[in-house]
């Protein structure tokens, strides 16, 4: 199963929003909407290719606060886990 997920700066201001958008684009509803559970979502249950595209993430990262910076650390975590190009992210301000 592959996952595109778009994001929407004006409407995920909080950590707890990006996890359902993940949870949603992946179709898992298990995901446990964890930092955790991100990296092991993105490195071992969905399969290639991830695209993430987030529009506005600069009001996300406003809104969500250090946070935000502790979500992309695991998404590019996993970029390098992977090391294979499947991963893809986008961030518009």
């Amino acid at each position: 199963m592959s996952m595109s997920v778009h994001l929407d700066g004006k409407v995920v201001n909080s950590e707890a929003l990006f996890h359902t958008a993940m949870r949603d684009a992946s179709g898992v509803e298990w995901y446990g909407g964890n930092l955790d559970a991100l990296f092991d979502l993105m490195v071992g249950v969905v399969s290639e290719p991830i695209d993430i595209i987030w529009v506005d993430a600069a009001q996300s990262r406003a809104a969500i606060g250090e946070r935000f910076d502790r979500l992309l650390t695991v998404i590019f975590d996993a970029i390098a886990y992977r090391g294979d190009g499947s991963i893809n992210l986008r961030l518009e301000s």
